[in-house]
């Protein structure tokens, strides 16, 4: 299947998680073709000084896991206790059970691809 970029819509999403602003997010795959796979595949972009909020990673009872790849810009990726500078090319993993967030530090806008997996229930630990 191939999707051109005008047949993916954007969506704003405010205060995402309680952060700043906005992110908006393009949908590359809809939740219903990934196969029970994930959540959200896609590209998002947030603002300068945009933010989501610091959240634990769990979406799921049987849990999840959360991608970032940085396309362009400058961000700050906050991981439990640590705190670290992200830019092109930079990829920040976030398992099931982390505290984490991620804030747009540039002056342009942060754009960066995000795959939300969900656990295999039938997987053991």
């Amino acid at each position: 299947m191939i999707r051109h970029a005008d047949e993916m819509p954007t969506v704003r999403i405010p205060n995402m998680l309680g952060g700043k602003l906005y992110v908006d997010g393009q949908r590359f795959l809809e939740a219903d073709e990934s196969m029970g796979a994930g959540a959200f595949f896609g590209r998002a972009t947030m603002p300068p000084g945009g933010s989501f909020g610091f959240h634990i990673q769990k979406c799921r009872p049987a849990g999840d896991m959360e991608l970032y790849y940085i396309i362009s810009g400058r961000a700050l990726a906050y991981e439990e206790d640590k705190v670290e500078e992200l830019g092109p090319g930079d990829f920040f993993f976030c398992p099931n059970g982390l505290w984490n967030g991620l804030e747009n530090i540039g002056d342009t806008d942060l754009e960066f691809l995000s795959i939300l997996l969900y656990k295999n229930p039938r997987d053991t630990e």
